[in-house]
């Protein structure tokens, strides 16, 4: 059942994704249709990363009370209703509404999918558990878009927006029918992770300002840097850039995907193997984490040397791959490092963090290349040496924090040690 449930987490990141690229592969058609500037386009996407971050924190907080089952059929029936309405935009508003309900529901999915997979796989299988609901959003981004566009196309993009709107509606239905959660609760081996205890919903600060907890906040907002980097700088930094004809680039990315969701998977399946052997999450995670820094970020930095179109997609393709294991690794490591009542909401709070990437990146790149006039490539440049200072950092910060987790054991040494100077204190009153 597990593994059908996995399935379902895939497909629900399919979609998701899927649904955020729709709207930039539609571009045309609809500001032709509602007449709309390039600024007030702008201003529709902004509106979506917005309510994103909205919806990240509050959902992600409900898990703290409710079956994350429901939730995710919850967040599955918004995405319909906003997509479905698509029918009925007439104007500028109406567009920007339908964006931000959907950016509101969006919002939460990550944050439920962790902690629905929590409850069905334990710490020493989650590596590549994470790595299969994550390649989702793989698909989402790179292969599904050659479907969207033909849909677009020939049906229009409301049909296409409410097609999507129906499979939303469709795996809610399915999902429905599958259990809350495993007949026998799962056994974890290793017992001094966090995940292992409930903490007081007042301590979540505490929680989320552990300096590891911000490591991997830090994590996040790379991953999604790069992410929104690829949606929408990518293609033309391949085209323009490297040289690379419309259709080679086309197969380039989607190259790219497949090559990142595999990469993605044996990660996940490292991890697995080093976590099962060392009981270590400095040995497996946390070395794992800082070598696909270090490799992105040399990948990365190659790219602005190099002059060749095959080396450039080399390169470029190396860097991005390394970006597709940073989400599932993400997501499994925060199910051991955070209390696992919690999980839901630290998650969500970090997200709609995260999402800011979604907004300064792809405006940070495109400042640079109008900063660098006609140079183009000198503007690209510098918006890639951007990403290898930040992979840069975020490998010094686990470095330096990685022996700050929280662990199981904090709240039971606390809670020995008051009752061990309440013992002392009463032993003393009665010799007195």
């Amino acid at each position: 059942m597990r593994w059908v449930i996995l399935g379902f987490l895939f497909l629900l990141s399919v979609l998701n994704y899927t649904d955020k690229a729709v709207l930039g592969l539609a571009a045309e058609p609809i500001m032709s249709q509602l007449n709309l500037s390039y600024d007030q386009f702008g201003l529709v996407g902004s509106s979506f990363f917005a309510a994103y971050a909205v919806g990240s924190i509050v959902l992600g907080t409900l898990t703290y009370r409710y079956n994350t089952k429901y939730l995710l059929m919850l967040i599955a029936t918004g995405w319909t209703v906003s997509l479905a309405s698509a029918y009925f935009v007439e104007t500028l508003t109406h567009l920007i509404l339908l964006r931000v309900v959907l950016g509101f529901f969006e919002g939460g999915t990550f944050g439920l999918c962790v902690v629905h997979l929590a409850r069905w796989f334990n710490s020493s299988e989650r590596g590549v558990a994470a790595a299969i609901m994550t390649s989702g959003t793989t698909v989402g981004t790179y292969l599904a878009a050659p479907v969207l566009v033909l849909g677009i196309s020939t049906v229009g993009w409301q049909h296409t927006f409410a097609l999507l709107g129906a499979g939303s509606l469709v795996w809610a239905i399915c999902f429905f029918f599958m259990r809350d959660e495993p007949k026998e609760p799962l056994v974890e081996d290793v017992k001094t992770l966090a995940s292992n205890t409930e903490v007081p919903f007042k301590d979540i600060l505490k929680v989320f300002f552990n300096p590891y907890v911000l490591s991997i906040l830090v994590v996040g907002f790379v991953s999604m840097w790069i992410t929104t980097w690829v949606l929408t700088w990518a293609p033309t930094y391949l085209t323009q850039i490297v040289g690379l004809e419309p259709q080679t680039m086309s197969l380039v990315f989607a190259a790219m995907g497949i090559s990142g969701t595999i990469f993605a998977i044996c990660m996940g399946k490292l991890t697995d193997y080093l976590f099962k052997k060392n009981k270590s999450l400095i040995k497996s995670y946390d070395r794992v984490l800082v070598t696909v820094f270090l490799v992105g970020a040399a990948a990365f930095a190659m790219t602005t040397f190099v002059d060749s179109p095959i080396l450039a997609s080399l390169f470029l393709g190396v860097g991005l791959i390394m970006n597709t294991s940073l989400l599932p690794l993400n997501a499994a490591i925060k199910t051991m490092i955070i209390p696992k009542n919690l999980v839901g909401s630290v998650t969500g709070i970090s997200l709609s963090i995260s999402s800011m990437a979604g907004v300064i990146g792809p405006w940070v790149t495109g400042y640079l290349i109008t900063l660098a006039g006609e140079d183009v490539r000198s503007g690209f440049n510098s918006g890639v040496l951007v990403v290898v200072g930040l992979y840069l950092f975020t490998a010094i910060v686990l470095v330096a924090t990685r022996k700050l987790k929280i662990t199981a054991t904090e709240k039971a040494d606390a809670q020995r040690a008051a009752e061990e100077a309440k013992m002392d204190l009463e032993v003393a009153e009665g010799n007195s």
